[in-house]
Protein backbone atom coordinates (compact mmCIF):
# COMPACT_ATOMS: atom_id res chain seq x y z
CA UNK A 1 0.00 0.00 0.00
CA UNK A 2 1.88 3.07 -1.46
CA UNK A 3 -0.92 5.36 -1.63
CA UNK A 4 -3.67 6.52 0.10
CA UNK A 5 -6.32 5.36 -2.76
CA UNK A 6 -5.15 1.63 -1.28
CA UNK A 7 -5.57 2.69 2.28
CA UNK A 8 -9.46 1.59 3.36
CA UNK A 9 -11.92 4.83 4.11
CA UNK A 10 -12.80 3.03 7.37
CA UNK A 11 -9.17 3.06 8.64
CA UNK A 12 -8.83 6.49 7.88
CA UNK A 13 -12.15 7.45 9.35
CA UNK A 14 -10.81 4.98 12.50
CA UNK A 15 -7.63 7.29 12.89
CA UNK A 16 -9.41 10.27 12.74
CA UNK A 17 -11.75 8.81 15.15
CA UNK A 18 -9.17 7.66 18.18
CA UNK A 19 -7.16 10.65 17.20
CA UNK A 20 -10.15 13.20 18.83
CA UNK A 21 -11.24 10.55 21.23
CA UNK A 22 -7.69 10.84 22.78
CA UNK A 23 -7.41 14.44 22.23
CA UNK A 24 -10.54 14.91 23.74
CA UNK A 25 -10.08 12.90 26.81
CA UNK A 26 -6.28 14.56 27.43
CA UNK A 27 -8.56 17.76 27.37
CA UNK A 28 -10.93 16.17 30.26
CA UNK A 29 -7.88 16.05 32.64
CA UNK A 30 -6.81 19.53 32.05
CA UNK A 31 -10.32 20.84 32.65
CA UNK A 32 -10.86 18.64 35.73
CA UNK A 33 -7.59 19.07 37.38
CA UNK A 34 -7.70 22.92 36.79
CA UNK A 35 -11.26 22.78 38.29
CA UNK A 36 -13.09 23.84 35.19
CA UNK A 37 -15.58 20.98 35.29
CA UNK A 38 -17.22 18.78 37.99
CA UNK A 39 -17.87 15.66 36.77
CA UNK A 40 -18.79 13.90 39.81
CA UNK A 41 -21.75 14.02 42.40
CA UNK A 42 -20.05 12.89 45.72
CA UNK A 43 -16.95 12.23 47.07
CA UNK A 44 -16.97 8.41 46.33
CA UNK A 45 -17.62 9.38 43.19
CA UNK A 46 -14.34 11.84 43.60
CA UNK A 47 -12.29 8.94 43.99
CA UNK A 48 -13.40 6.63 41.63
CA UNK A 49 -12.85 9.76 38.92
CA UNK A 50 -9.40 10.47 40.56
CA UNK A 51 -8.36 6.37 39.64
CA UNK A 52 -8.40 7.43 36.14
CA UNK A 53 -5.58 9.10 34.43
CA UNK A 54 -3.25 6.69 34.11
CA UNK A 55 -5.28 4.31 32.22
CA UNK A 56 -6.81 7.06 30.37
CA UNK A 57 -2.92 8.54 29.63
CA UNK A 58 -2.04 4.57 28.86
CA UNK A 59 -5.13 5.14 26.25
CA UNK A 60 -4.15 8.74 25.12
CA UNK A 61 -0.64 7.66 24.10
CA UNK A 62 -1.83 4.65 22.53
CA UNK A 63 -3.84 6.37 20.61
CA UNK A 64 -1.93 9.20 19.47
CA UNK A 65 0.96 6.78 18.28
CA UNK A 66 -1.75 4.28 16.26
CA UNK A 67 -3.68 7.69 14.52
CA UNK A 68 -0.71 9.00 12.15
CA UNK A 69 0.59 5.57 11.72
CA UNK A 70 -2.67 3.91 10.56
CA UNK A 71 -2.50 6.34 8.27
CA UNK A 72 0.83 5.18 6.86
CA UNK A 73 -0.39 1.72 7.46
CA UNK A 74 2.29 0.02 9.25
CA UNK A 75 2.38 -2.19 11.83
CA UNK A 76 2.81 0.48 14.73
CA UNK A 77 -0.54 2.06 13.62
CA UNK A 78 -1.94 -1.55 13.58
CA UNK A 79 -0.07 -2.25 17.35
CA UNK A 80 -1.20 1.14 19.10
CA UNK A 81 -4.14 0.80 17.50
CA UNK A 82 -5.40 -2.69 19.07
CA UNK A 83 -3.52 -1.33 22.22
CA UNK A 84 -5.99 1.49 22.18
CA UNK A 85 -8.70 -0.13 21.46
CA UNK A 86 -8.41 -2.52 23.74
CA UNK A 87 -7.71 0.19 26.82
CA UNK A 88 -11.04 2.19 25.61
CA UNK A 89 -12.54 -1.43 25.97
CA UNK A 90 -11.70 -1.50 29.71
CA UNK A 91 -12.42 2.03 30.41
CA UNK A 92 -15.90 2.10 29.56
CA UNK A 93 -16.56 -1.45 31.25
CA UNK A 94 -15.19 0.05 34.53
CA UNK A 95 -17.24 3.52 33.97
CA UNK A 96 -20.66 1.58 32.94
CA UNK A 97 -20.01 -1.56 35.67
CA UNK A 98 -19.65 1.75 38.16
CA UNK A 99 -22.56 3.71 36.69
CA UNK A 100 -24.90 0.68 36.67
CA UNK A 101 -23.96 -0.29 40.17
CA UNK A 102 -24.38 3.38 41.50
CA UNK A 103 -27.64 3.98 40.04
CA UNK A 104 -25.61 6.54 37.92
CA UNK A 105 -27.45 6.70 34.83
CA UNK A 106 -31.10 7.25 36.21
CA UNK A 107 -32.92 9.31 36.75
CA UNK A 108 -31.35 10.75 33.51
CA UNK A 109 -30.46 14.13 32.66
CA UNK A 110 -29.00 15.92 30.78
CA UNK A 111 -25.48 15.36 32.52
CA UNK A 112 -26.17 11.79 32.90
CA UNK A 113 -27.08 11.18 29.49
CA UNK A 114 -23.58 12.82 28.74
CA UNK A 115 -21.92 10.39 30.69
CA UNK A 116 -23.99 7.45 28.67
CA UNK A 117 -23.08 9.11 25.70
CA UNK A 118 -19.11 8.58 26.55
CA UNK A 119 -19.35 5.36 28.12
CA UNK A 120 -21.16 4.21 24.73
CA UNK A 121 -18.90 6.26 22.60
CA UNK A 122 -15.53 4.79 24.13
CA UNK A 123 -17.49 1.46 24.41
CA UNK A 124 -18.33 1.47 20.49
CA UNK A 125 -15.24 2.63 19.23
CA UNK A 126 -12.64 0.44 21.42
CA UNK A 127 -14.87 -2.77 19.49
CA UNK A 128 -15.22 -1.05 16.40
CA UNK A 129 -11.52 -0.26 16.25
CA UNK A 130 -10.37 -4.14 17.30
CA UNK A 131 -12.92 -5.31 14.63
CA UNK A 132 -11.64 -2.98 11.77
CA UNK A 133 -7.65 -3.93 12.52
CA UNK A 134 -8.41 -7.12 12.65
CA UNK A 135 -10.50 -7.15 9.21
CA UNK A 136 -7.59 -5.16 7.70
CA UNK A 137 -4.72 -7.48 9.83
CA UNK A 138 -3.05 -8.14 6.02
CA UNK A 139 -3.20 -4.72 4.38
CA UNK A 140 -0.67 -3.34 7.37
CA UNK A 141 3.06 -3.81 6.29
CA UNK A 142 6.35 -3.41 8.13
CA UNK A 143 8.09 -0.23 9.15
Amino acid sequence: MNSDRERPISITVLSTLIGFTALATALFWILFFAKKIEATETKQDEAFERSFPLADSWMISSALIAAPNLLKMNRKGFFAGTAAGSAMIFLACMDILYSLENKKYWPLNGDRAQMLVIHTWTAVLGSSTLALLWKNRNAFKED
